[in-house]
């Protein structure tokens, strides 16, 4: 008896097939309509405080001197406290550690030694700002506060304009800058 071996033929099936994108096209139809429209809603808006014409002729000033003589920074650290750090050309002249209030800033005692420090330097209108990642937001924001300008008015500065004019003004370092944008 002869074997016979059987050919099993498998049948032919086409094993290509389409993606079906209709779902997906659908869900872009709708999703980018939505976006357009919700970028509408979204706006950024830098909170304009209307200066003297001479307070801002000197901030300017301050801005285009390129060669700064005085640099004013604050670090901001959670353990250490904040220290106020008066340089020139990279030398300190000056480090004062504020103290805080147990675990909060003592934005009192911030306040004080920034208006010390503006007394003695009012041609300077920046403060380089550099808080450490623990310093949470709120934080940052108050003490940005309390660097512009003096509480309720109760302190003025000369500021003398691009023109010779002096005013008075509770304006103390409204270009607050944060120095340390880029670490590790």
């Amino acid at each position: 008896m002869a074997r016979t071996h059987k050919t099993i033929l498998k049948p032919q099936v086409d094993e290509s097939f389409e993606l079906d994108l209709s779902p997906m096209l659908a869900l872009m139809v709708c999703l980018i309509p939505i976006m357009l429209l919700a970028t509408v809603f979204v706006k950024i808006n830098l909170i304009e405080t209307p200066l003297p014409q001479v307070v801002q002729d000197a901030i300017q000033k301050d801005e285009q001197d390129k060669d700064k003589k005085v640099l004013i920074s604050l670090k901001m650290d959670t353990e250490a406290g904040p220290v106020l750090d008066v340089s020139r050309n990279g030398k300190s002249l000056k480090a004062v550690k504020v103290p805080r209030k147990g675990m909060a800033w003592d934005l009192d005692s911030l306040q004080s030694e920034l208006i010390t420090l503006k007394q003695e330097h009012p041609d300077i209108f920046r403060l380089e700002l550099r808080p450490s990642e623990q310093v949470p937001y709120d934080d940052i924001v108050k003490v940005m506060d309390e660097a512009r300008q003096s509480r309720e008015g109760k302190v003025k500065f000369d500021i003398i304009g691009a023109d010779g004019k002096t005013v008075k003004s509770e304006v103390m370092f409204p270009n607050v800058v944060f120095s340390n944008v880029i670490e590790g």
